[in-house]
């Protein structure tokens, strides 16, 4: 699961959106990819509309395409859980508007005390206030402005592509080694998409406990191997040739000569 952060306020225009937009451009141009999630109590389909009257008549999802947009609908009393399932992108990054009680780290946008106050007293795991004409702090948590903010949810997106990195140590990218990449993606030269093994785990191999780096060639031959044998087979009634995931245990020792 990529960072997630919830920026939230106790009250309209406080700059949630503003905050989620600026921190949006500025990480986009740093090569994080983002996705955001906007919670709202007001339906984002227009009455009367073809959407609309399709989910009326017992759709139970509708899609609108247009040239440039693909839109999806569903109607379901869903979580903060249930949008990030739905994305259809893999983030380095996700930024939600709102949700105060999810267990994410949430940024506190506020304009008055009274709102700091009131929000740390109900409101669990907030990590940074951002606000005008407060005090620099309040019960050991700093007022930030937006350039620090920016610095927390940086950081926890290099330590989650860090974490990503497979560790073969293979050679392949242009920095050599995994440390070296790791070291590249902390001085904000490099991203996880530097890493030319990260995307290509179709199949994996284990030598006495060790893993041994795999090239695209071999790991698609690798596969396909094991599909066609597996389809090959039978139990029951089950489908094997439409299996998802394979797991191959081979013992190499010699077994003094049995069948």
């Amino acid at each position: 699961m990529p960072p997630i952060f919830c920026i939230i306020s106790l009250g309209r225009s406080r700059g949630k959106t503003r905050l989620i937009e600026w921190m949006t451009s500025q990480l986009s141009s740093l090569g994080i990819m983002i996705a955001t999630i906007k919670h709202s109590r007001e339906s984002i389909d227009l009455r009367g509309k073809d959407t609309y009257r399709h989910l009326e008549a017992g759709a139970i999802e509708t899609c609108y395409i247009s040239p440039g947009e693909i839109v999806t609908i569903r109607r379901v009393k869903g979580s903060i859980e249930d949008a990030i399932a739905s994305l259809h992108v893999k983030p380095d990054l996700i930024l939600v508007e709102g949700f105060k009680n999810a267990p994410y780290p949430k940024i506190l946008c506020a304009n008055a005390l009274n709102e700091v106050k009131e929000a740390l007293e109900k409101i669990p795991n907030i990590v940074g206030v951002l606000g005008e004409n407060l005090p620099a702090s309040m019960h050991e948590l700093k007022i930030m402005d937006r350039e620090e903010i920016l610095s927390i949810v940086r950081d926890a997106v290099i330590e989650y592509w860090i974490s990503q990195i497979p560790g073969f140590n293979c050679g392949k990218c242009r920095y050599g080694s995994c440390k070296l990449l790791a070291e590249a993606i902390k001085r904000g030269e490099a991203t996880i998409r530097d890493c030319v093994m990260k995307d290509l785990q179709v199949a994996r191999i284990m030598v006495d406990d060790r893993e041994i780096p795999l090239g695209p060639w071999p790991q698609k031959l690798l596969r396909s191997i094991l599909k066609a044998f597996i389809g090959s087979l039978k139990d029951g009634e089950a489908v094997l040739e439409n299996a998802r995931r394979i797991f191959v245990k081979v013992n190499l020792e010699d077994s003094g000569g049995e069948g």
